[in-house]
């Protein structure tokens, strides 16, 4: 009982977590009891196939001797049919090929079981990791969860389906002994009890196999972490001088990797070599005494040596299944411990109401920041008032607080202190689809997928029409170098449109946030990447932006030539409102703007 108490916590449990219901099992199992079954029926008739030419076929002879023939006789004289070589050699064939039948439903049945976790796990995962909060997001290198979804998936699904086939080859031990128990109860109890010491042997291997495994699921999520890392950045590898040491480092990687899946195939090696000769010493064994001392039939020492050649492979897949489950056990933990640690951070939405217009302002009342972990603020006591259809400017040095301030609009981030507030209502009593619906956001780096100029912008609205997207490519100033493209609106542009100038990949990402016409517009840092044209372009775009949308424009800036003309500019300096006003009352006032406007070099004129 404590086993079977020990085997629904450590696997049944797990199994169903993992999508794997009662159901499935069941079904697996009774096909591998039919397969079972007939494969001992199939080898069972070789008893009296034996005894048939033994007898040399006479049926009287063999009825007298034997309880199974008149059995037998029974079964063919019901069907009006003679008991024949012929005739018990096709009940075998029949029964072995049924077998073969059961088996091959089994293992279709397992693998379409297999794949479907293996995708239901990645979807989930996936579906987890976009639903987890912005703070998860920070603490998770993306290299990390790419190896999580592409290789501890599969092999963790393949650990949580191992104890399956483990329990096939179980049945079939189980159904074979019964068999030579039937022939020879004394010897295949010395037999068992010889086979069960002989496990014990790779014990110590096993263990040292789940050991291995988690080591090397470990050098798995490091190699995903490099490679994800140094392959976005080959630029700033060759750039950096670094080739040889990146080499030297995923050389060591790989060579780490290697070790612990070449240690791996030793440990189950060592297994299976050492589980033959014990089966193979105890077939002869039996071999000898069943002849020599028990005096047994002929065809009861064939029949008995032919399924104890069987039990020899058998017996050892049994040991490699559970070396083998093992062995996955990291793979299953990661997986397991993954899903915990994102069922933990899900994005919380307490909101009840929908929100419905913007009519002043985004408010922000003696709103404080920590992020996890720290004991610093990142943001101490913001009090800012964004009013609507006007355009805000958020500026200030490195490290102040800027983008962290934007991301508590959103509610990517909560505030620790105060309250973010629309139309003097606190934006945490709205769903968070409704609220974010009435922003649009563009990242300092716009992020372009692989695909065409037209599946970008669309990835701001899925289902805007062709006026909607040419619109907002106007609108962004994007027009002119998208019809100069080879298809124009078809153009693939590739992963990050590194083809595009950087005005063009900005102007492209903008066109995608307009498309959504949003009642708010977030632009984080849309300048800092551009030469002083394009910034200029830029400008103009955000003043046509301005005057032909009515639209809240809230925009981060580094470059203060950008934003002189915004109707506000907020100051954070360290994590507070060091000013707020117009760009000539802050250039009066001396503070960080004035000496910043001077450091880039622009004159006291707008």
């Amino acid at each position: 009982m404590n086993l079977l108490g020990r085997l629904k916590n450590d696997w049944f449990d797990r199994a169903n977590n993992l999508g794997l219901s009662y159901s499935t099992i069941v079904v697996f199992i009774l096909l591998s009891l039919a397969a079972t079954m007939t494969e001992i029926f199939g080898i069972g008739i070789f008893l009296p196939v034996f005894q048939f030419i033994r007898l040399g076929g006479d049926l009287d002879l063999l009825i007298s001797d034997s309880v199974l023939w008149q059995t037998i006789y029974d079964v063919f004289n019901y069907f009006s049919i003679k008991p024949s070589l012929g005739g018990l050699l096709l009940i075998s064939f029949f029964f072995f090929s049924s077998r073969q039948l059961f088996t091959y439903i089994r293992l279709i049945y397992n693998s379409t079981i297999t794949q479907k976790l293996v995708q239901k796990q990645r979807n989930y995962i996936f579906s987890r990791y976009i639903e987890a909060d912005t703070s998860y997001h920070d603490s998770v290198p993306v290299g990390n969860l790419v190896n999580i979804i592409t290789t501890e998936v599969s092999a963790a699904v393949t650990g949580i389906m191992a104890p399956m086939g483990l329990a096939v080859y179980i049945i079939m031990l189980a159904g074979y002994l019964g068999v030579l128990f039937l022939l020879s109860w004394k010897m295949t109890l010395v037999s068992t009890i010889i086979l069960l010491l002989v496990a014990r042997i790779p014990s110590a291997w096993i263990k040292m196999s789940a050991k291995t495994g988690r080591s090397l699921v470990s050098s798995n999520i490091l190699m995903s972490e490099f490679l994800v890392g140094r392959l976005q950045s080959p630029r700033l590898v060759r750039l950096a001088g670094t080739e040889i040491a990146e080499k030297n480092e995923f050389q060591q990687l790989t060579q780490t990797q290697r070790k612990h899946l070449v240690y791996s195939s030793v440990l189950q090696s060592k297994t299976e070599v050492t589980m033959e000769p014990f089966v193979i010493g105890l077939s002869l064994l039996f071999l000898y005494f069943s002849y020599s001392v028990l005096l047994f039939e002929i065809e009861v020492i064939g029949l008995y040596l032919v399924i104890a050649m069987r039990l020899m492979p058998l017996s050892k897949s049994i040991i490699l299944q559970w070396q083998s489950v093992q062995r996955l056990m990291g793979s299953i933990e990661i997986i397991e411990s993954k899903l915990e640690k994102m069922k933990k951070m899900i994005e919380k939405d307490n909101g009840t109401e929908l929100l419905s217009q913007l009519k002043q302002s985004v408010l922000f009342d003696k709103v404080s920041y920590r992020y996890p972990g720290s004991e610093k603020l990142a943001l101490k006591g913001v009090s800012i008032e964004f009013k609507t259809n006007k355009m805000t400017a958020i500026v200030g040095p490195s490290g102040s607080g800027k983008s962290t301030l934007i991301d508590l609009i959103p509610r990517l981030r909560l505030p620790v202190g105060g309250v973010v507030k629309i139309d003097g209502e606190s934006i945490s009593k709205y769903k968070l689809k409704s609220l974010r619906q009435f922003i649009s956001y563009a990242p300092q780096s716009p992020q372009i997928f692989n695909g065409t100029v037209k599946s970008h912008i669309l990835y701001g609205k899925n289902d805007a029409t062709y006026e909607e997207i040419q619109d907002a490519v106007c609108l962004s100033g994007a027009k002119e170098f998208i019809d100069q493209l080879p298809s124009g609106l078809d153009t693939v542009v590739g992963e990050n449109a590194l083809k595009l100038s950087g005005g063009q990949r900005q102007r492209l990402d903008l066109a995608r946030a307009l498309v959504r016409k949003a009642k708010i517009l977030i632009l984080d840092e849309p300048t800092s990447n551009l030469d002083a044209e394009s910034e200029e372009a830029f400008r103009r775009v955000l003043l046509k932006i301005r005057q032909e949308t009515k639209t809240t424009i809230i925009i981060v800036a580094h470059h203060l030539a950008s934003i002189a003309d915004a109707d506000q500019i907020v100051v954070l300096n360290k994590g507070v409102v060091e000013s707020i006003g117009i760009h000539a009352n802050l250039l009066y006032e001396k503070g960080w703007y004035s000496k910043a406007w001077k450091t880039q070099g622009l004159t006291n004129s707008n």
